[in-house]
């Protein structure tokens, strides 16, 4: 059975929103083309794709033999671009009509795109409540409830499994962990998720219960999140509703 079968079959509901009568996509590369080092061919040459909320996306990353770029960087570069780190060479990168780099960061990560890096995507040495307080507490924003009802209350919405409090993080499994990193990235609800191979390490089962976290987030709920992942795993981005092949 093929891991969108087995995500399909955990799933409660499903997403088919109409995106043709948005105005803007959720979020969107529009030709985007980051430099290699000096003399060398581009990382990205004129990356294009358009992403809405209600659906989960997938980059699949390759190898380029041609060219001679990696798939590790083309993925440091999209992340950057992506996160409003890196200003591209040309194109623009949008989240609905807003231009990225012109945004404030804490407008920016703090309030539209919530992100999972591999690397410290989690706080080890803290429990799964006090995570997702951390970011809360980053972002600057006011909420309607208590924040430590609103953490359990994520933690509960993407299926993390342990206590949430008591326990650090970095001694629970590391899908657990991962699930922690999709609740730190919800909290300050941003619409746009973006994720680099949050799979990565994980047995079949596991891939399934993150993944399906994912897509439960893009189709049910309100607001319903525009998802992207970054994966090199074919099999990954072929659970996605949308693949694009960068």
């Amino acid at each position: 059975m093929t891991l969108a079968s087995r995500i399909d079959r955990v799933l409660v509901g499903g997403g088919s929103d109409d995106i043709l009568l948005k105005t803007y996509p959720t979020f969107a590369l529009n030709k985007v083309t980051v430099a290699g080092p000096k003399g060398k061919v581009n990382i990205l040459d004129g990356a294009n794709f358009f992403c809405y909320s209600g659906h989960a996306y997938a980059l699949l990353i390759s190898d380029d033999p041609d060219s001679g770029i990696t798939a590790d960087a083309k993925r440091r570069a999209l992340m950057g671009v992506m996160s409003g780190l890196t200003t591209p060479a040309s194109g623009t990168v949008m989240n609905k009509s807003a231009n990225i780099v012109e945004l404030e960061p804490v407008e920016l990560r703090g309030h539209r795109l919530g992100i999972v890096p591999q690397l410290h995507a989690v706080q080890p040495k803290i429990d799964a409540e006090q995570n997702v307080l951390y970011a809360m507490n980053a972002s600057n924003r006011n909420f309607l409830k208590p924040k430590p009802v609103i953490a359990r209350e994520l933690l509960a919405k993407v299926g993390f499994s342990e206590a949430t409090s008591g326990v650090a993080v970095g001694t629970l499994p590391l899908v657990q962990q991962r699930l922690v990193a999709i609740a730190r990235a919800i909290s300050t609800e941003a619409e746009v998720l973006i994720l680099d191979e949050p799979t990565r390490g994980l047995n079949a089962d596991d891939e399934v219960t993150v993944f399906a976290a994912l897509a439960k987030l893009a189709h049910t709920g309100d607001p319903k999140h525009c998802v992207i992942v970054l994966t090199a795993s074919r099999e990954i981005a072929e659970a996605a509703d949308t693949l694009f092949e960068i």
